[in-house]
């Protein structure tokens, strides 16, 4: 597979859409859905891709060079194989993808063998073996895949075979990056060390090959080599660390411009698809100063927007919320005005130091389209009652509570935190000035139909 591809999904019609001779075409028709959407996976790439009247849509895909998928319907999934040039089509009824599912196209012997042979793994007890035994054991079941593979009729199944036997390689290989942590445990022995032939082993599989970097299991191999194989990074345990040096050691080691810069791809889509984009400066330096292919910059902004919820421009998080008298209350319900969000809570002493003058804003824009609106983070509901009770708090007041989903997503670590939203629910501001500050009273003034 290619990460680098750029995948188009339209609702089109069942038979079929117009491509060049870069494209493959998968065409579904899904009889008696029960469901309104196919989701097709490559790499970390998620492509949700709807479903006509019909039951139909297509999937096209770009690219230069073989792609394996993911087809998901629901929770059950089969495996795909397309090239350049392939023109193909999946049909199932939506009662069972599995049980029902026929592909027509080139690749049909390959999407059968795929969904109908498994690789075998080792017992997980053999990593108690030396090394040597360990490695040769290994090979042996790689060699039976082979001829599994061997055995099976794929002469019109394009480059499969080849792609394939790789894939098995690497799939094999991947055991050998646990091997000294896995020989530990199930041996009782902490203190083992791997001798210099264990890295030299792990050292052979680290080529320079975009043929074989469409693969997953390649991919995942090196990424995780590139931390073994660093003398420097080795000891690293925090996962931002490990990420980092993985991505340096990536760049000083890899010559060849293009493998290396899809590794760097890699490695950081995995770090943000997993943990995020908070506090990732060093790693986005290196991830735009060796990527430049636009279709993986795409590919990685699609992931790094999925979490950065908060930035300006975007419709604010959500949250449902009591007042004092029990009633809940959502973000959507103020729609139509500007909304100044105030978090706080009682305990709080700058919070109540600023409350003055929050009370002076409300005042003097008392008939202004905005709202101020205070969401308490108390975890004692009743100090927060008896303080709202006792009025002097301006606004509409909320208890959203600790640890709420809303105060998650706005990465509040300290309070009192302020945030501006427009008409439209959308973020003006994520962090705005606190009520003692003149630029927030100039800023609302200057708001668009505040009057």
């Amino acid at each position: 597979m290619k990460a680098w591809f750029n995948f188009i999904a339209a609702l089109l019609l069942c038979t079929g859409c117009m491509k060049t001779a870069e494209e493959a075409v998968l065409n579904v028709k899904v009889q008696e859905p029960a469901m309104k959407e196919v989701v097709v996976v490559c790499h970390n790439d998620i492509n949700v891709i709807p479903l006509d009247d019909e039951g139909c849509a297509s999937f096209v895909l770009k690219g230069k060079d073989a792609a394996y998928l993911k087809l998901f319907y629901g929770m059950e999934s089969v495996l795909l194989y397309l090239e350049p040039g392939d023109m193909s089509s999946i049909s199932f009824k939506g009662s069972g993808l599995k049980e029902t599912y026929s592909f027509d196209g080139e690749k049909a012997s390959a999407v059968r063998y795929m969904n109908s042979v498994e690789l075998i793994s080792l017992p997980d007890q053999d990593y108690a073996l030396p090394f040597k035994e360990y490695r040769e054991k290994l090979a042996e079941v790689e060699k039976d895949a082979v001829k599994l593979l061997s055995a099976n009729d794929l002469s019109a199944a394009g480059r499969f075979a080849e792609m394939e036997k790789s894939r098995i390689r690497y799939a094999y290989a991947a055991p050998l990056l646990m091997y000294p942590m896995a020989h530990r445990i199930m041996t009782g022995n902490m203190e083992y060390e791997p001798e210099q032939d264990y890295y030299d082993v792990v050292e052979s599989y680290v080529v320079e090959d975009e043929k074989l970097a469409c693969l997953d299991e390649y991919r995942t191999f090196i990424a995780e080599a590139m931390h073994i194989l660093d003398p420097s990074g080795r000891g690293l345990t925090g996962i931002y660390p490990k990420t980092v040096a993985q991505m340096k050691y990536t760049a000083d080691r890899f010559s060849d411009p293009r493998v290396r810069e899809i590794m760097m791809h890699h490695i950081a889509s995995v770090y943000v698809d997993n943990f995020g984009v908070k506090d990732i400066q060093e790693m986005e330096n290196l991830y735009h100063t060796y990527v430049r292919d636009t279709a993986l910059i795409a590919s990685y902004a699609a992931k790094y927007d999925r979490w950065d919820l908060t930035r300006p421009g975007k419709v604010s998080p959500g949250f449902r919320a009591p007042d004092i008298d029990g009633e809940m209350h959502t973000l959507a319900e103020f729609r139509g005005k500007y909304v100044y969000i105030d978090m706080w809570a009682t305990w709080c002493g700058p919070c109540r130091q600023e409350t003055p003058y929050l009370k002076a804003l409300a005042e003097e824009f008392k008939d202004a389209q905005i709202v101020f609106l205070g969401l308490s983070v108390d975890k004692d509901k009743e100090a927060w009652e008896k303080m709202v009770r006792g009025g002097g708090l301006p606004g509409v007041q909320l208890y959203l509570g600790t640890k709420s989903r809303f105060q998650e997503q706005y990465s509040v670590q300290a309070i009192p935190r302020f945030i501006l939203l427009d008409k439209e629910g959308k973020i003006i501001s994520n962090d705005m000035s606190r009520p003692s500050s003149e630029e927030t009273a100039e800023t609302i003034r200057n708001l668009e139909g505040i009057r």
